[in-house]
């Protein structure tokens, strides 16, 4: 059994507040779950400045120390959502989300592959997806967009993925559309996802959370049925839940065994 929690702050009004926020969360977690296997962050946890330049963190900046200490101080595997950090020598920043042990040790970063609208002329996008992999446990992070699109969680569960992780940042308005996509993904790759939301307001934008944890019910093959953990709606806490991988491999074993190579697949265009 893999022990999941997403960590869902609300996003403060500087950076001090949002680091207490996200602590005090985890104390919360680690009474409850201390023996929690991988806590994720959401994609945005920490305040938006409207200048550019200060929502930009330094490579292994302040966001990644402060998430390396947690790590480290409460002997707990951490996915960092996603930082904006620029590197050196490279023109654009980059939206990545690190992984650290619970020794506060980085692991791996991955970098978004699929930015969102105005993300395209800000950003670098990423061309590697990671498959983050210990003793028999493997899994991937897709940064929220990277799960909008069938290719991406596809790759990673040909490629070994036992769970996908999800640091999102959906508004309320996009919530019923980022049900279905995870919803989807599940069950089309039969692999758990755990999705973990933005909450709070960023330029009169509202980000609801209600993260989500998930996975499939024990013993019902075909079809299958999802099993879904979320957390609070409109404020801050967590989700958490146990998830038995065993037999989600096992219907994901069934699942990619039923795929047809497109590329054998005639296309013809009937005209009338």
């Amino acid at each position: 059994m893999l022990k999941i929690s997403c960590l869902q702050p609300e996003i403060m009004r500087n950076r001090t507040e949002c680091y207490k926020e996200t602590e005090d969360i985890l104390k919360v977690i680690m009474q409850n779950h201390n023996d929690c296997d991988i806590i994720c962050l959401p994609e945005r946890w920490v305040s938006f400045s409207k200048n550019f330049s200060k929502a930009i963190q330094t490579e292994r900046g302040d966001d990644y120390l402060f998430i390396k200490n947690l790590a480290k101080d409460y002997n707990v595997n951490i996915i960092a959502g996603a930082i904006w950090e620029k590197r050196k020598n490279l023109h654009k920043p980059f939206i990545t989300s690190y992984y650290f042990n619970n020794r506060g040790e980085e692991i791996g970063r991955q970098d978004k592959i699929h930015l969102y609208a105005y993300e395209r002329e800000m950003f670098d996008s990423g061309n590697e997806l990671i498959i983050f992999q210990k003793n028999k446990f493997s899994f991937a992070i897709l940064i929220c967009f990277d799960l909008a699109f069938f290719e991406t969680p596809r790759l990673a569960a040909e490629n070994g993925a036992q769970i996908l992780f999800s640091p999102t940042q959906i508004r309320e308005e996009g919530m019923n559309n980022w049900e279905i996509y995870l919803k989807a993904r599940a069950l089309e790759n039969r692999i758990p996802i755990v999705a973990c939301n933005t909450l709070g307001t960023l330029f009169k934008r509202k980000f609801m959370g209600k993260s989500k944890i998930i996975s499939f019910k024990e013993g019902f093959i075909s079809p299958s049925q999802l099993k879904i953990i979320e957390g609070p709606n409109g404020s801050s806490g967590h989700a958490y839940d146990e998830l038995d991988l065993k037999f989600s491999n096992k219907l994901r074993k069934l699942r990619l065994n039923e795929v047809i190579n497109k590329n054998l697949i005639k296309v013809s265009l009937l005209s009338y």
